[in-house]
């Protein structure tokens, strides 16, 4: 064979593999950054979706108390992942190149948290809040976790816990100079959990609550409330102190309010001076809670 025609064969097969190794080399960095960031900006979407799906929960929620909607059923749709394919592909898209779908696990359960609520000269109240939490398992953005107990919405990332709604409690001073101080005490009852990436149904039925005797007129009321851990104390520590920076905005005294934190309690005291009076309006709220899975195809 001559020379010629062996040369021209031999730089067909040397820029084919050239060719080759550019589109390798594409798919790898597309692999290593591209995918990574289009799963992040996926799960960042997904974490703001949970956080609205908790609000909207916490605004149905108050809604059927304001309204004292007995057993009227609450139906709330989560996603527990972000949809994306973890497995197989089609013929225009490489499973490799697309990011893998997240989950999550959404549970209720009873009890957690006990908050107490006493009155000088009145008995004291314990009301077990249970609680709602959906936690991430996200590959490519930091997993959070969204609680919803005594109407607050928490989100915690590791040790660390922050307030994102505040609770049905405030403060705020009469034109009399007296304190006024309305309390939702709001209780979960349920015990179920699932864990997935697809779409689950949380019902919500609001049960009968007698009205509360403690509402009347007091000296001082402490509220206190006893966590599992100190990651719950710490998040309610910052609730309370939400209340009192809120009520110091409606023109109370701040030495009137005061918050404290020790091991597994958070406490707000509330103790008007020169013999001022605090009005206690209590309104109690107990709901069943059960988690459903949601079918995401239909035949």
């Amino acid at each position: 064979m001559p020379s010629r025609a062996r040369d021209d064969g031999l730089s067909e097969v040397v820029g084919f593999v050239l060719i080759l190794a550019l589109i390798v080399m594409a798919l790898s960095l597309y692999q290593v950054y591209g995918v990574p960031a289009a799963g992040r900006e996926s799960e960042i979407a997904h974490m703001n979706q949970v956080k609205d799906r908790f609000i909207d929960y916490k605004i149905a929620l108050d809604s059927l108390w304001l309204n004292e909607r007995n057993g009227v059923l609450l139906s709330t749709a989560f996603d527990l992942g972000t949809g994306s394919a973890a497995t197989g592909g089609s013929a225009f898209a490489l499973p490799i190149l697309a990011p893998a779908g997240s989950g999550g696990t959404v549970s209720v359960k009873s009890g957690g948290a006990n908050l107490t609520i006493a009155p000088e000269g009145g008995s004291p109240m314990t009301v077990p809040l249970g609680s709602l939490s959906y936690t991430s398992s996200n590959h490519y953005w930091v997993d959070q976790t969204w609680t919803y107990q005594g109407g607050a919405i928490f989100l915690s990332q590791g040790e660390a816990a922050t307030v994102r709604v505040g609770p049905s409690i405030a403060a705020a001073k009469t034109e009399d100079g007296n304190i006024t101080l309305t309390v939702a005490p709001i209780s979960l009852e349920g015990s179920a959990g699932t864990a997935g990436s697809g779409p689950v149904r949380v019902e919500t039925r609001m049960r009968w609550s007698e009205p509360s005797t403690l509402s009347g007129t007091y000296d001082n009321v402490n509220l206190t409330l006893d966590a599992d851990d100190p990651a719950t104390a710490r998040a309610w520590m910052r609730a309370f102190d939400g209340v009192r920076q809120r009520a110091i905005e409606e023109n109370v005294e701040p030495t009137w309010l005061s918050t404290g934190l020790s091991g597994n309690t958070a406490r707000l005291t509330v103790q008007p001076e020169g013999g001022k009076k605090v009005f206690l309006r209590m309104y109690p709220a107990n709901y069943t809670v059960t988690i459903h899975n949601a079918a995401s195809l239909t035949e």
